[in-house]
């Protein structure tokens, strides 16, 4: 991967942003830094992937959960409303 200064000079954005991210993304498993040789990308094995995506996508639908209630709907409003999405295809971007 390329050096934090160089991925934020492309970037046009801040070192510390940068420097954030990567520790960030080093926290989660997914780069490795090796001092001296450089920022690495993980190979994560079946089980840790499939993990990793089951927990995005449950943050997801946590957050989703939490703004429905926000705007007052009912748990039984917010089923009707995803088992809707999904039989509409889900893939409305």
């Amino acid at each position: 991967m390329p050096s934090i200064r160089k991925l934020a000079a492309s970037l046009s954005c801040s070192v510390i942003t940068t420097r954030r991210s990567y520790q960030n993304l080093e926290q989660q498993g997914y780069i490795k830094t090796i001092q001296g040789k450089g920022t690495f990308v993980n190979e994560l094995n079946q089980t840790e992937q499939s993990e990793k995506k089951q927990d995005a996508v449950e943050k997801s639908l946590k957050q989703a959960i939490i703004s429905g209630r926000n705007y007052g709907f009912t748990d039984e409003e917010l089923k009707r409303l995803f088992l809707s999405i999904i039989e509409k295809g889900g893939d409305e971007r």
